[in-house]
């Protein structure tokens, strides 16, 4: 009898062990089970309630994602999102990085697992990122610009730290005309959010300010008093953000004056604009460009007006650049 009472007393605790509940829901399976997963990755896919996450970034314009990619994209999980709040599911964009905590996964390729918390990862390569004393990956800001002004579909990450030390996570896409934010400050520890708003505005604008930088901001919101910055940038470094310049051209009329690939010459141009002295073309009458310099980069392709007396324009920006083009 006391044998008997023992095998069901191990019964019970075996089966016990075997069950755990995990956020409301409850899982059947070995000790293992209560042991949360975490997985940091980059969104390659997004579906009404499930996330396709892999270890390395692939192509964010690329909206599908084929099995074939395994060797290029990595580790890849499919995580649903039943759990995970609306507001976070809305906001995801492909690309960005993130950390998803899960429960276990299905052997498959991808795997298949639920996800049980989300949280946005920095990504010092592909966001741009706004501290207080430095801004990098302005390069970024530049590919979204021109995709949007050629009316194409485009996505950007722009990652804020506040002074206190929060974090803050912006997702801007561009679609169908129009500008959708999706801000995240619920990882700002100095700040109360429990969720993530979105903004949506009609127009993108940039000028010159007092203090020589470039604003860029969005206008005609439906919130924020009809306005939302994006960004007040030093113009030196938004004119050529930093990126590898391989080749520059000068354009005047239709002759091409200058194709060059000769470092000391790239050098010099991009210093000179760097440097020159901006005025707001928006408080001055100008002539008409006489032709176009081309910066062509690894990452963008950066095209000034420009002007025979050494002058470029971009951004409302006039600049006295002192430029001798032979």
């Amino acid at each position: 009898m006391l044998r008997y009472l023992l095998g069901l007393i191990m019964i019970l605790f075996v089966t016990a062990c075997g069950t755990t509940l995990d956020n409301g829901n409850k899982k059947h399976g070995d000790a293992n089970d209560d042991v949360q997963n975490v997985m940091e990755g980059y969104v390659a896919n997004i579906e009404d309630n499930s996330v396709l996450v892999v270890e390395n970034r692939l192509d964010p314009t690329i909206s599908e994602f084929h099995p074939d990619q395994h060797e290029q994209a990595g580790s890849a999980i499919s995580f649903s999102l039943d759990d995970i709040e609306d507001s976070m599911v809305d906001s995801l964009i492909r690309g960005e990085k993130i950390q998803v905590t899960h429960g276990a996964v299905a052997e498959s390729y991808p795997g298949q697992s639920s996800a049980v918390a989300i949280k946005r990862l920095v990504d010092e390569e592909h966001d741009m990122i706004i501290s207080y004393d430095e801004t990098i990956n302005l390069v970024t800001l530049e590919q979204f610009i021109q995709k949007a002004e050629n009316n194409e579909e485009a996505i950007m990450r722009v990652v804020n730290f506040t002074p206190e030390g929060g974090t803050v996570f912006n997702n801007f896409i561009f679609d169908n005309g129009e500008y959708i934010v999706k801000e995240d400050a619920t990882q700002d520890d100095f700040v109360e959010a429990e969720t993530i708003r979105e903004v949506t505005c009609q127009k993108l604008e940039y000028y010159l300010t007092d203090d020589q930088h470039i604003m860029f901001e969005l206008t005609s919101c439906d919130k924020e008093g009809e306005t939302l910055a994006i960004a007040s940038l030093p113009f030196a470094d938004i004119m050529v953000p930093k990126d590898t310049y391989h080749r520059i051209e000068v354009i005047v009329g239709d002759e091409v004056v200058l194709d060059t690939t000769d470092e000391s010459e790239k050098e010099e141009i991009i210093t000179k604009i760097r440097g020159g002295t901006p005025h707001s073309v928006m408080t001055m009458t100008m002539m008409a460009p006489e032709g176009e310099i081309v910066l062509y980069g690894k990452q963008a392709t950066i095209h000034f007006d420009y002007q025979e007396a050494g002058n470029v324009i971009r951004y409302n920006t006039f600049i006295e650049a002192g430029l001798t083009i032979d």
